[in-house]
């Protein structure tokens, strides 16, 4: 198993004694979750954003965030990522102001069914709430980057919103681990790759609610400034 995360928390930024936001900071939550039933890998990543109460404009450098990533490549470890991804629902369900992904609900669906059974709090209410795409008070709002009625991949949705680096899509019908890889190789390089794609989801959220903007915006770069001492030893995802 292969975790990273810049979080000066111990899992989370919701409660707790030390937080590099401010106590009362909106904080906008992101998720990405590429995981299917029978693969041999598994990765999730949460991005954390705080929300200015003025537009504010980052560039490459200047971006700050927060993220919590895992990657397993051995199948007996899957469990080790759905659990980190439902508790971190069921706190940023609650306490987030706004929760993200791309087609997030067809994502926790696949690692609903790695679970083999095993009760999921946060993962069965956020896919109900996502799916019925019904507001519930109290909870945070629920925004999907591939919303439409022919929802567009990320990268498409990244490129309109002046982001690059993204790769494209995972396949439903492959494996998360590139061809070649072996089990020892393949967590690294998944794990950059699912950070990137959450921080594309966070960021492209950020922009449409009004809170962040940009020029162009490379997502690459944007991590080895706020997380290089992270991914210092992986390598960079492939500019497509």
């Amino acid at each position: 198993m292969r975790e990273a995360t810049n979080l000066g928390w111990a899992d989370t930024p919701f409660g707790a004694a030390r937080r590099p936001f401010a106590e009362r900071m909106s904080l906008l939550a992101a998720f990405a979750v590429p995981c299917d039933e029978g693969a041999s890998t598994a990765a999730a990543t949460a991005v954390y954003l705080r929300l200015p109460r003025r537009p504010m404009t980052v560039t490459d450098t200047t971006l700050r965030f927060g993220f919590h990533s895992v990657a397993v490549d051995d199948p007996s470890e899957i469990p080790v990522v759905v659990a980190l991804v439902d508790g971190l629902l069921v706190q940023a369900r609650r306490r987030a102001a706004i929760l993200a992904g791309h087609r997030l609900a067809d994502e926790l669906a696949s690692i609903a069914a790695a679970a083999g059974g095993r009760p999921l709090r946060g993962i069965t209410a956020v896919a109900a709430c996502w799916r019925a795409d019904d507001p519930e008070r109290g909870v945070a709002r629920l925004l999907d980057t591939a919303h439409g009625p022919h929802p567009a991949s990320l990268p498409a949705v990244g490129a309109g919103h002046q982001l690059t680096g993204l790769s494209p899509d995972p396949d439903p019908s492959s494996d998360l681990a590139p061809a070649g890889s072996t089990a020892s190789s393949a967590a690294p390089p998944i794990l950059r790759q699912i950070v990137v794609r959450a921080l594309a989801i966070v960021l492209i959220t950020a922009w449409n609610v009004g809170h962040y903007q940009w020029g162009d915006l490379h997502l690459d770069a944007v991590i080895e400034a706020a997380a290089w001492d992270q991914f210092a030893d992986l390598p960079a995802t492939p500019v497509r």
